[in-house]
Protein backbone atom coordinates (compact mmCIF):
# COMPACT_ATOMS: atom_id res chain seq x y z
CA UNK A 1 0.00 0.00 0.00
CA UNK A 2 1.13 3.64 -1.07
CA UNK A 3 2.21 5.82 1.89
CA UNK A 4 0.63 9.27 0.47
CA UNK A 5 3.54 12.06 2.15
CA UNK A 6 5.19 14.34 0.12
CA UNK A 7 8.20 12.43 0.47
CA UNK A 8 6.84 9.35 -1.30
CA UNK A 9 5.82 11.43 -4.44
CA UNK A 10 8.90 13.28 -4.66
CA UNK A 11 10.65 9.69 -4.74
CA UNK A 12 8.32 8.80 -7.61
CA UNK A 13 8.96 12.46 -9.28
CA UNK A 14 12.97 11.98 -8.86
CA UNK A 15 12.68 7.90 -10.40
CA UNK A 16 10.30 9.12 -13.30
CA UNK A 17 13.04 12.10 -14.46
CA UNK A 18 15.16 9.11 -14.90
CA UNK A 19 13.24 7.01 -17.12
CA UNK A 20 10.91 10.04 -18.93
CA UNK A 21 12.36 12.08 -22.13
CA UNK A 22 12.82 15.86 -20.63
CA UNK A 23 9.66 17.03 -22.31
CA UNK A 24 7.45 14.47 -20.98
CA UNK A 25 8.85 15.01 -17.36
CA UNK A 26 8.27 18.73 -17.32
CA UNK A 27 4.66 17.55 -19.53
CA UNK A 28 4.35 15.19 -16.03
CA UNK A 29 4.75 18.07 -13.75
CA UNK A 30 2.56 20.50 -15.74
CA UNK A 31 -0.30 17.57 -15.48
CA UNK A 32 0.65 17.08 -11.82
CA UNK A 33 0.46 20.88 -11.21
CA UNK A 34 -2.46 21.82 -13.30
CA UNK A 35 -4.70 18.49 -11.27
CA UNK A 36 -3.98 19.78 -8.27
CA UNK A 37 -4.75 23.40 -8.88
CA UNK A 38 -8.30 22.32 -10.31
CA UNK A 39 -8.80 19.37 -7.42
CA UNK A 40 -8.35 22.81 -5.33
CA UNK A 41 -10.71 24.41 -7.11
CA UNK A 42 -13.48 22.05 -6.76
CA UNK A 43 -12.72 20.44 -3.56
CA UNK A 44 -11.11 17.49 -4.57
CA UNK A 45 -8.52 15.24 -2.82
CA UNK A 46 -5.23 18.05 -3.73
CA UNK A 47 -2.58 14.81 -2.73
CA UNK A 48 -4.81 11.70 -5.28
CA UNK A 49 -5.00 14.68 -7.79
CA UNK A 50 -1.32 15.60 -7.98
CA UNK A 51 -0.23 11.83 -7.70
CA UNK A 52 -2.31 10.85 -10.52
CA UNK A 53 -1.03 13.72 -12.77
CA UNK A 54 2.84 12.38 -12.38
CA UNK A 55 1.46 8.99 -13.03
CA UNK A 56 -0.74 9.64 -16.15
CA UNK A 57 1.98 8.90 -18.06
CA UNK A 58 4.72 6.53 -17.03
CA UNK A 59 3.75 3.79 -19.48
CA UNK A 60 5.44 6.68 -21.87
CA UNK A 61 9.12 5.95 -20.72
CA UNK A 62 8.46 2.14 -23.17
CA UNK A 63 7.80 1.75 -27.16
CA UNK A 64 4.47 0.59 -28.13
CA UNK A 65 6.29 -2.51 -29.08
CA UNK A 66 7.32 -3.06 -25.86
CA UNK A 67 3.76 -2.28 -24.38
CA UNK A 68 2.10 -4.54 -27.18
CA UNK A 69 3.99 -7.16 -26.16
CA UNK A 70 3.71 -6.83 -21.98
CA UNK A 71 0.03 -6.25 -22.96
CA UNK A 72 -0.38 -9.75 -23.91
CA UNK A 73 0.38 -10.92 -20.04
CA UNK A 74 -2.47 -7.94 -18.79
CA UNK A 75 -5.68 -7.57 -18.65
CA UNK A 76 -7.13 -4.10 -18.66
CA UNK A 77 -9.68 -4.17 -16.05
CA UNK A 78 -11.71 -1.70 -17.66
CA UNK A 79 -11.79 -3.20 -21.14
CA UNK A 80 -11.65 -6.54 -22.53
CA UNK A 81 -9.34 -8.52 -24.50
CA UNK A 82 -10.88 -7.00 -28.43
CA UNK A 83 -10.46 -3.58 -27.44
CA UNK A 84 -7.25 -3.54 -26.56
CA UNK A 85 -6.45 -5.99 -29.74
CA UNK A 86 -8.43 -2.91 -31.84
CA UNK A 87 -6.08 -0.08 -30.00
CA UNK A 88 -2.96 -2.12 -30.73
CA UNK A 89 -3.29 -2.33 -33.93
CA UNK A 90 -5.22 1.09 -34.81
CA UNK A 91 -4.04 3.08 -32.43
CA UNK A 92 -1.09 2.33 -30.56
CA UNK A 93 -0.73 5.87 -28.61
CA UNK A 94 -3.95 5.08 -26.33
CA UNK A 95 -1.97 1.84 -24.92
CA UNK A 96 -0.36 3.82 -22.52
CA UNK A 97 -3.03 4.46 -20.79
CA UNK A 98 -4.30 1.29 -20.72
CA UNK A 99 -0.96 0.26 -19.29
CA UNK A 100 -0.63 2.79 -16.84
CA UNK A 101 -2.70 1.44 -13.72
CA UNK A 102 -0.62 -1.94 -14.26
CA UNK A 103 2.84 0.21 -13.81
CA UNK A 104 1.22 2.22 -11.28
CA UNK A 105 0.62 -0.89 -9.02
CA UNK A 106 3.97 -2.40 -10.45
CA UNK A 107 6.36 -0.34 -10.07
CA UNK A 108 4.75 1.72 -6.89
CA UNK A 109 2.70 0.16 -4.66
CA UNK A 110 -0.73 2.46 -6.23
CA UNK A 111 -3.58 0.55 -5.20
CA UNK A 112 -6.03 3.43 -4.87
CA UNK A 113 -8.66 2.34 -7.44
CA UNK A 114 -9.51 6.75 -8.03
CA UNK A 115 -6.33 7.10 -9.39
CA UNK A 116 -5.90 3.88 -11.14
CA UNK A 117 -9.27 4.75 -12.81
CA UNK A 118 -7.81 8.89 -13.12
CA UNK A 119 -4.73 7.38 -14.82
CA UNK A 120 -6.56 4.88 -16.95
CA UNK A 121 -8.68 7.23 -18.84
CA UNK A 122 -7.17 10.41 -18.98
CA UNK A 123 -6.02 10.24 -22.77
CA UNK A 124 -9.59 8.95 -24.26
CA UNK A 125 -12.36 9.86 -21.62
CA UNK A 126 -15.10 7.88 -20.92
CA UNK A 127 -18.47 8.37 -20.11
CA UNK A 128 -19.91 9.03 -16.38
CA UNK A 129 -16.18 9.80 -15.04
CA UNK A 130 -15.55 10.61 -11.57
CA UNK A 131 -14.61 14.59 -10.55
CA UNK A 132 -10.76 13.07 -10.26
CA UNK A 133 -11.08 11.54 -13.87
CA UNK A 134 -12.06 14.57 -15.30
CA UNK A 135 -9.50 16.46 -13.56
CA UNK A 136 -6.65 14.34 -14.83
CA UNK A 137 -8.43 14.47 -18.35
CA UNK A 138 -8.62 18.14 -18.56
CA UNK A 139 -5.07 18.64 -16.73
CA UNK A 140 -3.59 16.29 -19.43
CA UNK A 141 -4.62 19.00 -22.28
CA UNK A 142 -4.67 22.00 -20.45
CA UNK A 143 -1.04 22.25 -18.48
CA UNK A 144 1.13 24.90 -18.87
CA UNK A 145 3.62 22.92 -21.58
CA UNK A 146 0.79 22.13 -23.47
CA UNK A 147 1.44 23.20 -27.54
CA UNK A 148 -0.88 26.17 -28.29
CA UNK A 149 -4.12 24.02 -29.41
CA UNK A 150 -7.34 26.20 -31.13
CA UNK A 151 -8.92 27.40 -28.14
CA UNK A 152 -6.57 26.34 -25.50
CA UNK A 153 -6.87 29.74 -23.46
CA UNK A 154 -10.89 29.52 -23.61
CA UNK A 155 -10.45 25.97 -22.24
CA UNK A 156 -8.27 26.71 -19.68
CA UNK A 157 -10.55 29.62 -18.53
CA UNK A 158 -13.65 27.18 -18.71
CA UNK A 159 -11.72 24.49 -16.88
CA UNK A 160 -11.96 26.66 -13.39
CA UNK A 161 -15.68 27.55 -14.12
CA UNK A 162 -17.17 24.72 -15.56
CA UNK A 163 -14.97 21.43 -15.51
CA UNK A 164 -18.04 19.15 -17.03
CA UNK A 165 -18.00 21.43 -19.79
CA UNK A 166 -14.32 21.74 -20.73
CA UNK A 167 -14.28 17.73 -20.72
CA UNK A 168 -16.93 18.06 -23.53
CA UNK A 169 -15.28 20.48 -25.29
CA UNK A 170 -12.09 18.97 -25.16
CA UNK A 171 -13.49 15.68 -25.96
CA UNK A 172 -15.09 17.52 -29.29
CA UNK A 173 -11.81 19.23 -30.48
CA UNK A 174 -10.43 15.67 -29.88
CA UNK A 175 -12.49 13.89 -32.25
CA UNK A 176 -12.34 16.78 -34.63
CA UNK A 177 -9.02 16.84 -35.03
CA UNK A 178 -8.39 13.29 -35.28
CA UNK A 179 -10.99 13.42 -37.82
CA UNK A 180 -9.69 15.93 -39.96
CA UNK A 181 -6.12 14.25 -39.60
CA UNK A 182 -7.74 10.58 -40.78
CA UNK A 183 -6.81 9.06 -37.71
CA UNK A 184 -8.76 6.58 -35.16
CA UNK A 185 -11.02 7.85 -33.27
CA UNK A 186 -12.01 5.72 -29.47
CA UNK A 187 -15.07 5.00 -28.89
CA UNK A 188 -15.25 6.26 -25.56
CA UNK A 189 -14.33 9.67 -26.60
CA UNK A 190 -17.16 9.08 -28.99
CA UNK A 191 -19.13 8.11 -25.61
CA UNK A 192 -17.87 11.15 -23.76
CA UNK A 193 -18.47 13.62 -26.45
CA UNK A 194 -22.30 12.31 -26.68
CA UNK A 195 -22.85 12.25 -23.35
CA UNK A 196 -26.02 14.73 -21.91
Amino acid sequence: MFDFSRENIDLIKTDLKEKLSKKRYEHTLGVAYTAAALAMCYGEDVVKAELSGVLHDIAKAKKSSELKEDMINYIDPYTDLSYVALISDKAPQILHAVYAPYLAKKDYNIEDKDILSAIRWHTTGKRDMTMLEKIVFVADYIEPNRKKLPELDKIRTLSFHDLSKAVKVIAKSTINYLGSQGMYIDRFTYELSDEV
